[in-house]
């Protein structure tokens, strides 16, 4: 099997995760919610990993979810938000469908902002009012692999207003390198490139923004009060945690981030030498190709199809709107989307040469084509 499906989830996870995951798996006791020695050690491995978020990004309070998309949630719906707020076309349906529904109760005015010349910056920064409440935009997008310059914009975001930038770095993380020094909060994935676990997130923000609970229960602490205890994290941790996969979280961030410049320079050459042969195939239309990603369509034929005789030779892609309509919107691939191709660090130059081979064989039906 050939795996370019990693901006999904990446298949590549060390093995220093694995065993994380397996220890944590043979203990199981709740961290936070007793005195006993099993509750105190798994307690002590989900600060570890809390603390090792704080060393890589940047100090302040780290709440773990499940995954980007309820961490984006809880932000969003747990901000209060009012007047008007700002994001982009790139952005992912968490994003998109979680403002829409404020903007349909009529919390907040939302504003959609779409380049000009390749250009988000601009039009982003000129729909920013003194109203505004929170700016939301993407490190890297998940259909193009684009990457705005998050530090530049928040700079000239907080120059013209004193609203909250938010940065949804499921796509980054690990990817790429993204200095989010003036940025408020961040919402991440653990399964993606950061090789954690799935069933893992977590939301990062400055320590003096209050954040209303999305899920209400038990925290194991102000067990008296049937009120939700407005404390963070523990006031936004309800219910029992997932150890595990925060134990694997951990050694995931740390071998990624340990490791970072040699895992992006071996997916940078698999990506490249991906990107130059497609170039090179009569019938392949990329559409864009960037940061290990490549969106690409056949003339003809139907992306799922394409997709689905991908699958026929072992080789697994997404096809489809990847959950970010109006970017497919703007590049026009509508009503069905295309073909993303997403190298990991685990692919292969011969990966890349049998997927080549694969598709020009799909494409012009070659009858030398073999499996390897």
């Amino acid at each position: 099997m050939i795996y370019f499906d990693n901006a999904s989830t990446s298949r590549f996870k060390p093995t220093s995760v694995i065993r994380a995951v397996k220890k944590e798996l043979c203990h199981s006791a709740n961290p936070g919610r007793g005195s006993h020695d099993e509750s105190l050690r798994a307690a002590s491995t989900v600060e570890s990993c809390r603390e090792e978020i704080k060393r890589r990004f940047f100090d302040g309070n780290v709440v773990f979810t499940k995954n980007c998309t309820e961490a984006l949630n809880l932000a969003i719906k747990g901000l209060c938000l009012k007047g008007n707020v700002v994001t982009t076309i790139y952005e992912h349906n968490s994003v998109l469908r979680t403002l829409k529904a404020l903007s349909l109760d009529k919390h907040i005015e939302l504003r959609i902002v779409s380049p000009e010349k390749g250009d988000i910056a601009s039009p982003l920064l000129r729909s920013v009012t003194s109203d505004t409440s929170l700016v939301v935009i993407t490190a890297m997008s998940n259909v193009t692999g684009e990457t705005p310059d998050v530090s530049a914009i928040t700079k000239a975001i907080k120059n013209k207003t004193d609203c909250l930038v938010m940065v949804d770095m499921a796509q980054a993380a690990g990817h790429i390198d993204v200095n989010l020094s003036d940025v408020d909060l961040c919402a991440f994935s653990g399964h993606k490139s950061l090789h954690g676990p799935q069933g893992t997130g977590f939301l990062l923000s400055k320590y003096e923004i209050p954040i209303r609970a999305l899920i209400l229960g038990g925290t194991g602490s102000s067990s008296l009060s049937l009120m939700q205890p407005d404390s963070i994290p523990d006031g936004l941790e309800s219910g029992t945690m997932n150890t595990p996969g925060i134990a694997g979280l951990q050694k995931g961030i740390l071998y990624t981030m340990t490791h970072f410049e040699s895992l992006y320079q071996k997916r940078d050459k698999v990506f490249r030498s991906l990107k130059l042969g497609l170039s090179e195939i009569r019938g392949a239309n990329i559409i864009a190709a960037n940061n290990g990603i490549i969106l690409v369509n056949f003339p003809g034929m139907d992306c799922g199809d394409g997709a689905d005789r991908l699958n026929q030779y072992g080789i697994c892609v997404r096809a489809g709107l990847h959950c970010a309509p109006l970017a497919h919107r703007y590049l026009r691939t509508l009503p069905y989307g295309a073909i993303r191709f997403s190298v990991g660090v685990d692919n292969t130059l011969s990966d890349a040469e049998i997927t080549l081979n694969a598709i020009e064989n799909i494409l012009h039906n070659r009858s030398d084509f073999h499996i390897y």
